[in-house]
């Protein structure tokens, strides 16, 4: 630590003083003894060097580097704890950092895993509606379809049945004006003379007619084509009640699912923004979870060159406050074992 104070010992420690009393030899020795050791301790080579010089008698010039080696090795020690404390600065300020940033990042990636879950959701519930939109026109067009059958068929049966009562009516008709002229008594023929009729003559007298009988056998046909029209016609009412029925039925069915296809339409256009919204948070929270480990890959190289700035100072602290300490210490003993020589 202190190669620098080798480079400031002077040369002129190689000056003597002879005239020294044997009191001041025996101090001379002590200071000497008492740098040698904490050079020993220490390592240090400048030590050595002013113990050698103190035992050359260079006493003056000896106290003069003592004091500067003493000022130099308290400027490292200050200049050592500042930087002590810049590490443990830095170093938890580069932990807060990463935890912090490693909280971000399972956030992110959680926020990512519950996106992707959402979008999967909401893709399959576009493709449901979808499908159930698909589903619901297609029974449209099969209620349509049929509708039209069943008018097709109720026209026909109209038809059919129209038909059938306006040529029962007609052959009603008929039937009652025959059996009507059926039942009218025949009038009497015009005067005239009457012969007796004989074995061989007949005569020219009138003919005898029995009573005259109501042919009850038409009464019968004519009701029973009165049957027949009214069956036809309660046909024909029924098949309108029934086209009305499924008219109307028909038009509630396609008024309902008109207004199912709507809500349906509300729907899938709710999805798509949420889906579009999904998407497009996934992307973003992908760039951030990106810009995170960039983050953190920064805060783990700065953590490495923290580490080769501040491992050995960190480490060896205490060992090192302690051993510069203590060659101050001997620095300012030699110093007073000096400073008592001067005064003998």
């Amino acid at each position: 630590s202190f190669d620098n104070f080798d480079k400031t010992v002077s040369v002129a420690f190689l000056q003597t003083d002879a005239e020294l009393s044997a009191s001041q030899r025996e101090r001379l020795g002590r200071a000497a003894a008492t740098l040698e050791r904490a050079a020993a301790l220490t390592g240090l080579p400048a030590l050595s060097l002013i113990a050698t010089q103190a035992r050359l008698d260079a006493f003056t010039k000896v106290k003069e580097e003592i004091d500067k080696m003493v000022v130099e090795l308290g400027k490292q020690q200050k200049d050592e704890v500042g930087h002590r404390d810049w590490c443990v600065k830095e170093l938890n300020e580069n932990n807060r950092s990463t935890t912090e940033a490693y909280d971000v990042k399972d956030g992110l990636v959680a926020k990512i895993d519950d996106l992707e879950k959402t979008i999967d959701t909401l893709g399959k519930e576009i493709n449901a509606t979808t499908a159930a939109v698909a589903e619901m026109q297609e029974q449209m067009k099969r209620a349509s379809e049929n509708r039209e059958g069943e008018n097709a068929d109720f026209q026909e049966t109209v038809t059919d049945q129209r038909l059938t009562q306006m040529i029962l009516q007609k052959a009603h008709d008929r039937m009652a004006q025959v059996y009507a002229m059926l039942q009218e008594e025949p009038k009497a023929g015009a005067p005239h003379i009457q012969t007796s009729g004989n074995a061989t003559d007949p005569g020219n007298g009138p003919a005898r007619f029995t009573k005259y009988e109501q042919h009850t056998g038409g009464s019968r046909v004519v009701s029973m084509l009165e049957t027949v029209m009214a069956d036809s016609q309660k046909m024909e009412d029924e098949a309108h009640r029934s086209e009305q029925d499924s008219q109307a039925a028909y038009e509630n069915f396609m008024k309902d699912s008109n207004k199912s296809l709507r809500q349906y339409s509300e729907t899938l256009v709710s999805l798509a923004e949420a889906k579009a919204a999904a998407d497009a948070s996934l992307a973003m929270t992908k760039e951030d979870l990106k810009s995170t480990f960039t983050e953190l890959e920064g805060l783990n190289s700065a953590l490495g060159d923290l580490k080769k700035s501040c491992d050995f100072v960190l480490k060896n602290f205490g060992a090192r406050q302690e051993a510069r300490a203590a060659e101050i210490e001997a620095l300012r003993e030699a110093k007073a074992i000096l400073s008592g020589m001067a005064s003998e």
